[in-house]
């Protein structure tokens, strides 16, 4: 989550993030030791770097078991790399590297499963091409089962090019479905075609997870980990050391669906791609659901989980349970969705060995995945070597505060009070600034919304935010208007909330509190809406030929990029997938107007048309299961798109921050008034609790300063290794040669000529000593 104010996520999310941090809790999340600058006691500061808020030195590499295809499969694929086998009586698959000889099974080794003494359901459902959860319409009560433990049938199996398709049918539920395994040019593709799910019975398939056990491992049969899509990216190491656990990890992709599941809890997962090593350096997998996963989770179970085997996969959502008020009262009934989710439901896997088989080349793959597909913006042939890094600025200008008769707009920073700001951070040497104004618009930041695109005249109207423009226009700062196609509050005139506010599978508006529990009492009864998505982009054209006729040349797009919800109003409903597709519509029209977007925390269908990457996670949930945090994120993203940290002058560490900042590849950002902080206390902005620029113009340029020391000479080459040397001592190399050395310990690091003094940085190769 970004530590940025976020309407929708501080309005709403926020409140559920925090409840799901106190289910983490409750299932064991880690505890933080304090860093402690000067304790004598070593052994404490380490407690704190083995953590799972740091990674940890990979151990040294035991051996990993041989393997091999085993009695029984057919070799149904092949391309240039890999073979396909199929046991044509359990419809198992093995995956069979030509180079290494190294194979994958979608089944448990045997002998793992015999030492595990599984009972008869979790034995089927390890050796079932599915496991699934279905109800019957006479109860819909929910059920968890697989295909052997439900008698099921294979009625066809016909070859595919590089596969096979095997139809089966659950006769006891009167269900069939057909699912598709091939091998294509680059990995394994697994298809559950959505018309092939014929419920001819009382049955109804409510999810389904295909393959699941596919690379399983049995505690530390084998040496390796998970990785997980968890914030910036989380492993969770094989172990033998035997943990109970209470419940596995579920990501949903996309965050839940406010329009049919409510506001639960939810592992937020912005990239829907998860992976397993077999041996670090020597067997991996990466997978990428690429079809169904605007409905489908990422599901991780750690050893201590009903089992004490490690497995991942997707879990494809066909329908949803749901909650039907039938009174004012707040009574209801628990039902299913009669309709099936949209689209077909295709997991691909990719294969990785010898150097690449870790969290590292995983990022590699799944960047190039992305650019082969066209997910990510154009490089540039001949970026400015000698170009600054940049510093986000965010300007909060106004927002609302309660008067005598009604809520008028409280000034915190003028547009000529930005510009006084700008032109002093640049003569302070801030060289490159992205600007970001917040709350520039008439009503204030957190007034009616959607906007109407009209300048504050409390903040000098539009001739003061001419004047800003043109200034910055003349010093090379990238000046963005902030603004939102999610929010719907009362009071816009350009909406209704009848018919422009997103409705929920019951019926009612989609309706939550626009502020957190923790801002002031004053606005507790502030409700807030969703937009429709196609009202968005509506609005979206409008606004983008205004800005741009303005002379406009960037914007800040904030909760667009990463809420996502189905639509139930009016006579045709709209789905996540085509919701997805009208988000992605927006960033082409603003591409179109010639218009770059800074988006906070975009969804992968977003990024193509992200110049800029907004309140990029720097942190795990650090659920107690998970045992290392990875920069993953950026490290797929480094040297495309610029991305930058939370406001650091929201930070509880800014020393450890900084480090951060620097390992991760990130850019300082900061919210900054003109006014002091306690003028926000009577505003929705007031957990904003340090803004004022006089305070934090010296940080500013420290960090600003650190940041283009370390960073400067990579900003434009690709992440391309990681090791950690100790605890607390890490080495991020890029593909320029040049690597970059951190230490977060209290103690001087010397590796031959490298000297990292405690707490700091050093950055050597490209000809650096």
């Amino acid at each position: 989550m970004a530590k940025r104010k976020q309407a929708v996520r501080f309005g709403l999310v926020l409140a559920v993030v925090l409840l799901a941090g106190s289910i983490a809790h409750a299932f064991g999340e880690s505890a933080e030791i304090p860093p402690q600058a000067d304790a004598p006691d070593r052994q404490a500061e380490l407690a704190f770097f083995k953590s799972n808020r740091f990674t940890m030195p990979e151990p040294e590499t035991k051996a990993v078991p041989s393997t091999s295809v085993a009695p029984g499969y057919k070799r149904i694929g092949e391309n240039a790399g890999f073979e396909l086998y199929m046991n044509m009586e359990t419809y198992a698959i093995q995956v069979k590297n030509k180079a290494t000889g190294y194979v994958w099974s979608s089944v448990p080794d045997g002998k793992a499963m015999q030492r595990e003494e599984l009972n008869e359901d979790w034995k089927n459902a390890m050796l079932s091409p599915f496991i699934l959860e279905y109800f019957k319409e006479d109860d819909e009560a929910l059920s968890t089962s697989n295909f052997r433990s439900l008698q099921g049938k294979a009625m066809d199996a016909k070859p595919v090019p590089g596969g096979m398709e095997v139809t089966y049918a659950l006769p006891d539920l009167g269900i069939q479905l057909t699912v598709r395994t091939a091998l294509d040019d680059s990995g394994l593709v697994v298809t559950l075609p959505s018309g092939s799910i014929r419920e001819n019975g009382d049955g109804r398939l409510a999810s389904i997870q295909l393959y699941p056990f596919l690379g399983s491992v049995r505690k530390a049969d084998v040496p390796g980990y998970l990785f997980i899509p968890d914030g910036s990216g989380a492993l969770i190491r094989f172990t033998d050391r035997q943990t109970r656990y209470d419940e596995p990890y579920v990501g949903q992709i996309y965050g839940h669906d406010f329009s049919t599941t409510g506001f639960s809890p939810t592992n937020w997962v912005s990239y829907p791609v998860f992976g397993i090593v077999h041996g670090v350096k020597r067997n991996a997998l990466m997978g990428v659901v690429e079809q169904g996963k605007t409905n489908a989770e990422i599901v991780a179970y750690p050893s201590g989980v009903n089992t004490n085997f490690y497995w991942v996969s997707p879990r494809f959502q066909i329908r949803y349970a749901y909650f039907q008020p039938t009174s004012q009262s707040m009574g209801g009934i628990n039902r299913f969705m009669k309709d099936k989710t949209e689209g077909d439901k295709q997991v691909r896997y990719v294969f990785l060995s010898g150097g690449k088989a870790d969290y590292i080349g995983m990022a590699e793959a799944y960047r190039t995945y992305l650019q082969a597909q066209g997910m990510l913006p154009q490089v540039s042939a001949n970026p400015s070597a000698d170009q600054d890094v940049p510093v986000e600025i965010d300007f909060l200008g106004g927002d609302i505060e309660p008067g005598l008769l009604s809520k008028h707009v409280v000034k915190l920073t003028s547009f000529e009070e930005a510009q006084g700001i700008l032109d002093d951070l640049q003569k302070q040497g801030v060289r490159r600034i992205t600007a970001v104004l917040k709350g520039w618009n008439a009503g204030g930041l957190n007034g009616a919304r959607p906007i109407k695109p009209v300048f504050a005249g409390e903040l000098g109207g539009r001739s003061g935010f001419e004047a800003l423009r043109d200034y910055a226009r003349k010093q090379g700062i990238a000046l963005h208007l902030y603004t939102n196609y999610t929010d719907l509050l009362k009071g816009s005139p350009r909406t209704s909330i009848r018919a422009d506010a997103v409705r929920a599978v019951t019926n009612r508006l989609v309706e939550y509190p626009f502020v957190s529990r923790y801002v002031s009492d004053l606005y507790q009864d502030l409700n807030g809406y969703f937009l429709r998505p196609g009202s968005a982009l509506e609005l979206a054209k409008d606004d983008f030929r205004a800005f741009r006729e303005d002379g406009l040349a960037h914007l800040a797009l904030d909760g667009t990029g990463y809420m996502l919800f189905s639509d139930y109003g009016g006579k045709h409903p709209v789905t996540r997938t085509e919701a997805a597709e009208t988000y992605g519509k927006l960033a082409e029209e603003a591409a179109g107007q010639s218009l770059d977007l800074a988006i906070v925390q975009p969804n992968d269908y977003m990024l193509k048309h992200t110049a800029s990457y907004l309140g990029v996670p720097m942190e795990t949930s650090q659920f107690m299961y998970t045992t290392d945090s990875v920069p993953f994120v950026q490290m797929t993203l480094h040297g495309i798109v610029d991305y930058y940290e939370g406001y650091a002058n929201l930070q509880a560490d800014p020393s450890e921050n900084l480090l951060r900042m620097i390992e991760y590849g990130a850019y300082p950002s900061f919210i900054i008034t003109k006014e002091p902080s306690w003028k926000l206390q009577n505003t929705p902005s007031s957990e904003l609790f340090s803004t004022a620029y006089e305070d934090w113009a010296g940080e500013i340029k420290r960090l600003y300063e650190k940041a283009n020391e370390a960073l400067k000479p990579v900003q434009h080459a690709f992440m391309t290794d990681r090791t950690v040397v100790d605890y607390g001592i890490v080495k991020v190399g890029y593909s320029n040669g040049i690597d970059i050395w951190v230490n977060y310990t209290g103690q001087d690091y010397r590796s031959g000529p490298v000297l990292v003094k405690a707490r700091d940085f050093a950055v050597t190769g490209g000809g650096r000593s």
